[in-house]
């Protein structure tokens, strides 16, 4: 859904309630938008044509990180995080940012999936063939931000332990029920929305002197940032004025626990001033690239 500057101005917060009027609609126009984006799904590989495709095209980039991470030093931060890192280098601790994420990230979607996603294959409603999809787009999320180590030629090793305060967050939304499943998962998309515009201008603050570099972490993000948009919108869509309330409270709430889950972030620079920015914090604070290519109604 390309859009000009002065349509932008006109696209609505976060959490306006919308026109239920209008509701059906851009339900139908988010689900094309996101088949044109993701292309067939094939179900015997559980994989979505297109985002394979743009996927293998930065994997398979050239773009190196001119310094060195020794391959052990990132092991044992990425086991065992310390306080001691915040004297480590800025783009190892965007690693380490990145590698945590897609950590959290595949746990979340992989309990979310076990509990709910057999369902939404077993409807033909819109809403239910767009949760499929967007369940999809996040398992692709995770791949995204692993592969950023290929620039730094780390392989990422070991199991991820999750929290157990993050067990229990996503414990709650995957039991959650259903009045209260949407609200939860406004909540993460929107939390999630703004911790990856934080450390996308994280990026462009560290890397500068490695331009490529930059540019690459940086399209990662953009990626994510596009699909996290639509979800946010999707969510917004099937919730009503009280459940987007409701909604906004827990998405302060969230991103406090994340953050409090990657303690990475708060070594990068993400204090309380960063987490009291979030109230502020709306569709019109994404980069324009985003909010061009992401779907918002």
């Amino acid at each position: 859904m390309e859009r000009t500057e002065s349509t932008l101005q006109n696209i609505s917060s976060f959490y306006a309630p919308v026109d239920d009027t209008q509701r059906q609609a851009l339900l139908e126009a988010y689900l094309d938008s996101m088949c044109r984006r993701d292309g067939t799904f094939d179900h015997q590989t559980g994989t979505l044509q297109l985002r394979e495709t743009s996927l293998g095209e930065m994997n398979a980039s050239p773009i190196r990180y001119a310094g060195k991470i020794p391959q052990e030093d990132f092991d044992h931060l990425y086991a065992d995080f310390t306080s001691s890192a915040k004297q480590l280098t800025p783009e190892l601790l965007l690693l380490l940012v990145f590698c945590k994420m897609n950590a959290g990230e595949a746990y979340g979607v992989r309990v979310v999936k076990s509990v709910r996603g057999r369902k939404y294959m077993q409807r033909t409603d819109v809403a239910s063939r767009i949760m499929m999809i967007a369940q999809e787009e996040e398992e692709y999320h995770t791949r995204i931000l692993v592969g950023a180590a290929n620039y730094f030629d780390i392989q990422v090793n070991g199991a991820y332990r999750p929290s157990l305060a993050l067990k229990v967050l996503i414990s709650f939304l995957a039991y959650s029920p259903s009045l209260f499943f949407h609200p939860i998962l406004f909540a993460s998309e929107a939390a999630g929305v703004y911790i990856f515009n934080w450390t996308l201008n994280r990026v462009r603050d560290f890397c500068k002197g490695q331009p490529e570099l930059q540019e690459a972490l940086a399209a990662r993000l953009i990626e994510i940032l596009v699909d996290e948009i639509g979800h946010v919108a999707f969510n917004r869509l099937v919730l009503g004025s009280g459940g987007l309330t409701l909604g906004r409270t827990l998405a302060r709430q969230t991103v406090r626990g994340l953050v409090g889950f990657t303690p990475e972030l708060a070594a990068l620079g993400f204090d309380r001033n960063a987490e009291r920015e979030f109230t502020h914090f709306d569709f019109k604070n994404l980069p324009q690239e985003v909010r061009n290519r992401g779907f918002f109604a």
